[in-house]
């Protein structure tokens, strides 16, 4: 489909926005349809309204818009989705709130520094008091109200306590002045209520408790004197325990905070706490609900700074199992809401009569709930902000990478209700091994898992390493290419040591994303260079919406990289520079001087007279980074009207100094003007200068030049015959003859002396008179770079050779018997590089194309006609399926997470069918596969009969039978995690410096992988799961094996890293094909490295080479060639080696072949 009609489709159906989030904390980019109503922000979990987001506006790239829109629809059903206790608002979620609240019971923010301080060093006690916030109370903004974990609760509460909340709103005019919020429930509900009900945020939990139990403790005796119809002498100890936060039940024993502890804390907050029920609660018998005075004080300590008593806070049970407590706050921008006297009538614990002491009625016997005295958000924010520094100080990891923990590492895998020393002590752990990886695509978190099983003698590892290599060695290391691993051995354990600092997580456990970085323990990434940040970019140049890390910075825009040549003192020295442009901060922008400083002092550092090798850096990089000419613009001439007789003739202009202005030259535009005058002003100047031999002419010349100029600008109808004539007796300017070098492959130069209209033969005509080269042995380069000067057709006319004076022509000689280059098909035999082409969603860039855009819109319409979330997701699956050229089956084998708790598939099966254990089933979207849930391992297993039922993983259908079916035969191979394969014959695979292991086809490739397939794109990424060869810096090249007896080589090798067990013996026709291609290859790299040599060798004007830099071959490439050209043309056919590699103690000195 034409990309006109594919835009204009995609603007009538699928309309793009984009824009940024509302949250002043998060400000991601957003990208949504038109048609939809809300967006759920991807960074921090909220759903806004269409209408709250900011700077939208459509989204004019087709490619950019169908990729974001895929983007959105597969991470939001693969990655984890954030909880209640993850979901951010003002950059503060609740399982933050929660970690900090330890640290808020003993320190407080110092007003001078704003920093943290120890409430002793303050002068004050050692726990917080928390009746400082006894007259302090929340109210919710309107568009936080269904944010989920923050807004309206969504445990119940909304259908039980219905009948009070309508008699609630009746009374207070009819409007929703009282609403049930969030609260989290993990044993310590009453606190979090409480807390969020003076605050906002759980943040006091943890002081709560710990005031509650002192509170206990010092008024034993008056509790014990006040409630002993009520509670026995021997449940005081046990009623003082559960205030401890980390106080935990008896097995088999629901006990927790209840009725006499929120009385404790209406005294500790000294205010008056209200626990509501519904309407059936409130008319039993039991004591569900009431009114919770603080009698154990005064009244006048009760009051706040204002001298009133401080209002009362409501909370309230979410459901009629009443083991859930929630708080009740009122709506920012309404009125409080009150409460009549009926509905609070009943006292706890004490007599009624105390009611009207501690709580104020109107004249309409009605109290006030909550107050509008409320924490400011900001003064929240900096108050968290200084709890984090002294957590992180204290624990070596940050708040919010532990809350990433938990979520990531602990709830994906369906445990719940984890320690938080538990998951503090795992952060801690995994970032000081350097075992926690941040993936860039879906922002999830990975752990690293590596069991000290796996290198212990008997180990996975070690085995394999022992049946490859034989005894190990001390003075050798050991890759594991599919786990990332290097490891050393340690032969007084008689173990592998893994090298953390060289191995490293290949891909992202939730997206298969192969874009994984470091995680440190501040949070913070360990970005490479042109990896995309966080931080939000406003660049109108770069379409992806954040910054870019480069050398330490973040940049809005990617950098051009140009190739730059520096030859001084015999030595010539290729490099690539970034060059930056464009940026909003301009100190970011490259410095042309400052790049050529800094590049001539690293590869020349004090030489003396290096600047004028700075100066010809500096012009090279501004000519390659010069604008392209724009195409100059007449400006269009002014009609005039036609002639009247009473229209002026001139005009007589008064002031200071009077001025005659003719008619014409009110409609003359300022250029004009300024050429008019510059004309004036320098022809007698140039007059003077000239010589007498041509002053005649030129003196002519140039008093004639104002009559044309100004001839042009009168009307047509004005000119007359003799300002014709003149102009076309005017003399021409005669033009000198050009003078350029000439410089031949065969090492002759000269000057030639061309006319100014040369054509193209006569070029020829005089090289061959002057060289004695005939014409078609002539090969004319010119310009800079030098570019082939191509003869004109036959049949057309010649045009003019566009030469200038003091230019440079290079002559080569063209060899008729000279050997032609080898096919690109031979070159691909010789070096090709074996890759997948289909990318990787997991890697997505907004700038790649997509291929197949009808298709896309097909499976996104197909996703959103969807009934189901569940069905939709499926359909993404499908779509990314596609993408990357494999069946539904095919693609999901990876993703066995699918198949568990809370995976799409098991998702559907217990929505359809319901899941009992052993019971067998069919997904539509996979035909012809059986699957049994087991109820043991809550999970979908395979039914292979008559084999059993297996786990999903890749390959597990050929995993499970392709013993049964190689059992008898005589060569046993065996694989290992690394796709290691072993002979049962004496075969030496390895030698030398670098090892690897040959690995099995049927393991290591999938069948679709044996057909030759070419890299796309340089910005298209691969995600590769376990069977797929990953490119690695660290990885060392196998070398080849030299075997003298050639039964002994038992297996085709079909690329590198890849091998075919062959039954037969092989073809001698194939049997050297890939020597002989190298043979071919080696030729013409020699022969482009005479020719390069040649062309430098015949430069005499200096400069730097015009063929862009290529990289030195480092000690790891696939094939070391010749020359730097023959490298750089094959750079992108190579592919590194997967299998296990060994190499001796220092990598830097190997020896590859």
């Amino acid at each position: 489909m034409p990309k006109t009609k594919l835009s204009d489709k995609l603007s009538d159906d699928y309309q793009v926005l984009k824009g940024r989030c509302p949250d002043e904390k998060c400000q991601a980019q957003l990208f949504f349809p038109k048609l939809e109503t809300s967006i759920e922000c991807t960074n921090c979990g909220q759903r806004h309204a269409k209408s709250t987001i900011q700077n939208v506006e459509e989204v004019k790239n087709t490619e950019v818009a169908l990729h974001n829109l895929l983007k959105n629809v597969l991470l939001g059903n693969i990655k984890p989705q954030k909880g209640p206790e993850n979901v951010k608002v003002l950059g503060l979620s609740n399982y933050e709130c929660k970690l900090v609240s330890f640290i808020l019971t003993t320190y407080g923010m110092d007003k001078t520094t704003g920093k943290a301080k120890l409430l002793t060093d303050m002068g004050q006690q050692t726990v917080f008091d928390c009746s400082l916030l006894g007259d302090r109370a929340f109210q919710i903004d309107k568009e936080h109200l269904d944010v989920i974990g923050y807004g309206r609760d969504r445990s119940g509460s909304q259908s039980y306590l219905s009948g009070i909340l309508n008699v609630i709103d009746e009374i207070n005019e009819g409007e929703e002045r009282l609403v049930p919020i969030h609260a989290d429930g993990d044993g310590h509900c009453l606190v979090h209520a409480i807390s969020r009900a003076l605050v906002g945020r759980e943040l006091f939990w943890h002081a709560l408790r710990v005031n509650l139990q002192q509170h206990f403790q010092q008024n034993q005796d008056k509790y014990k004197i006040m409630f002993k119809d009520f509670i026995d002498v021997d449940e005081w100890s046990e009623i003082i325990a559960e205030c401890d936060p980390n106080f935990e039940p008896r097995v088999n024993e629901s006990m927790g905070l209840r009725n006499i502890h929120i009385f404790g804390l209406a005294n500790v907050l000294k205010r008056p706490i209200i626990l509501l029920d519904s309407v059936e609660g409130l008319q039993s018998s039991g004591d569900y609900s009431g009114v919770f005075l603080p009698v154990l004080h005064e009244v006048e300590k009760c009051r706040g700074k204002d001298g009133q008593l401080s209002k009362p806070l409501c909370i309230a049970w979410s459901s009629s199992f009443r083991h859930h407590f929630i708080p009740l706050v009122s709506i920012k921008g309404q009125k409080l809401p009150r409460l009549p006297r009926y509905l609070i009538k009943r006292v706890w614990g004490i007599s009624d009569r105390n009611i009207d002491k501690y709580i104020e009625f109107d004249a309409d016997d009605m109290c006030t709930v909550g107050g509008d005295k409320c924490l400011q958000d900001r003064y929240l924010q900096r108050l968290v902000k200084c709890m984090e520094e002294i957590f992180y100080q204290k624990y070596g990891v940050h708040p919010s990478l532990v809350a990433d923990v938990h979520q990531y590492i602990y709830k994906s895998a369906g445990m719940a209700s984890v320690p938080v020393d538990i998951v503090i002590n795992t952060t801690q752990r995994t970032v000081e091994k350097k075992l926690l990886y941040r993936c860039l695509t879906c922002d999830a978190l990975t752990e690293y898992n590596l069991t000290i099983d796996m290198f212990i003698a008997g180990g996975s590892l070690y085995q394999l390493a022992l049946e490859t290599h034989g005894p190990l060695a001390t003075d050798k290391r050991y890759s594991f290419p599919m786990q990332g691993i290097i490891c050393s051995y340690n032969a007084e354990e008689d173990c592998l040591v893994p090298d953390m600092d060289k191995s490293q997580l290949t891909k992202c456990a939730f997206c298969q994303g192969d874009r994984v970085r470091h995680v440190k323990g501040d949070g913070s990434i360990m970005y490479k260079n042109s990896d995309k940040t966080t931080t939000p970019s406003q660049s109108t140049h770069c379409t992806c919406g954040f910054k870019h890390y480069w050398d330490g910075k973040e940049y809005d825009n990617m950098p051009k990289i140009l190739p730059v040549s520096l030859e001084w003192s015999g030595k010539v020295i290729k490099e690539k520079v970034p060059w930056f442009e464009n940026e909003s901060d301009i100190c970011l922008n490259s410095n042309v001087y400052e790049v050529a400083q800094s590049l001539v002092q690293k590869h020349f550092p004090g030489e003396f007279g290096s600047e004028r090798l700075v100066q010809k850096v500096v012009d090279h990089i501004l000519r390659l980074t010069a604008l392209p000419e724009q195409p100059k613009t007449e400006e269009p001439v002014p009609i005039d009207l036609p002639w009247s007789p009473n229209s002026p003739s001139k005009i007589i202009i008064t002031g200071q100094q009077r001025k005659s202005v003719h008619k014409e030259e009110l409609d003359k535009s300022q250029t004009e003007k300024n050429i008019r005058q510059k004309i004036t002003a320098n022809a007698p100047v140039k007059q003077k200068k000239k010589t007498t031999d041509i002053q005649p002419v030129k003196s002519k010349t140039i008093s004639e030049s104002p009559v044309k100029k100004i001839s042009t600008r009168v009307p047509s109808s004005t000119v007359t015959s003799h300002s014709i004539s003149e102009s076309t007796e005017s003399t021409p300017i005669i033009k000198p003859d050009k003078k350029v070098k000439l410089v031949c492959s065969n090492g002759k130069q000269t000057t030639l002396t061309l006319r100014n209209d040369v054509t193209f033969k006569q070029l020829q005509k005089l090289i061959c008179d002057t060289v004695n080269i005939p014409p078609d042995k002539q090969k004319i380069r010119l310009g800079f770079p030098p570019k082939e000067l191509k003869a004109p057709r036959d049949g057309d006319i010649e045009p003019i050779v566009p030469i200038q004076h003091g230019d440079k022509i290079t002559l080569d000689i063209i060899n008729e018997n000279k050997t032609s280059p080898p096919s690109t098909s031979q070159m691909k035999v010789c070096h090709g590089d074996i890759r997948t082409s289909r990318s990787s969603w997991g890697s997505f860039d907004e700038t790649e194309t997509v291929h197949s855009a009808d298709s896309l819109l097909d499976s996104l319409r197909d996703s959103n006609n969807a009934t189901d979330s569940i069905d939709t997701s499926i359909a993404s699956l499908s779509v990314l399926a596609s993408l990357s050229g494999k069946d539904l089956w095919t693609y999901v084998q990876s993703m066995p997470h699918l198949f568990s708790v809370g995976g799409l598939f098991y998702q559907q099966v217990d929505r359809d069918l319901g899941l009992t254990d052993g019971k067998h089933c069919t997904l539509p979207a996979l035909p012809g596969k059986v699957f049994r849930f087991n109820g043991h391992d809550s999970r979908l297993e395979l039914c292979l009969e008559p084999y059993g039922h297996f786990p999903v993983e890749p390959n597990i259908e050929r995993k499970v039978t392709e013993p049964q079916q190689n059992s008898s035969t005589q060569s046993h191979v065996r694989f290992g995690s690394s796709g290691a394969v072993s002979h049962k014959d004496s075969c030496v695979a390895f030698s030398g410096h670098g090892h690897s292991l040959i690995a099995s086809t049927e393991t290591r490739m999938p069948k679709e992988m044996t057909e030759t397939m070419t890299f796309n794109s340089s910005s298209a990424k691969n995600i590769h799961n376990l069977c797929t060869p990953v490119k690695k810096e660290d990885s060392i090249e196998e070398e080849e094996c030299d075997v003298e007896d050639e039964t002994v080589n038992n297996y085709n090798r079909i690329g590198p890293g890849f091998s075919v067990l062959r039954p037969n013996p092989p073809d001698p026709l194939e049997q050297n094909t890939a020597n002989e291609s190298v043979e071919i290859f080696k030729k013409v790299a020699e022969m482009l490295e005479r020719s390069v040599a040649d062309n430098e060798d015949l430069d005499c004007f200096g400069g730097f080479s015009s063929s862009p830099s290529s990289e030195r071959p480092s000690a790891h490439s696939a094939v070391s060639t010749a020359t730097e050209d023959s490298k750089e043309q094959n750079a992108g056919n190579q592919m590194e080696d997967e299998d296990l590699k060994l190499w001796d103690g220092e990598e830097d000195t190997m020896d590859t072949e």
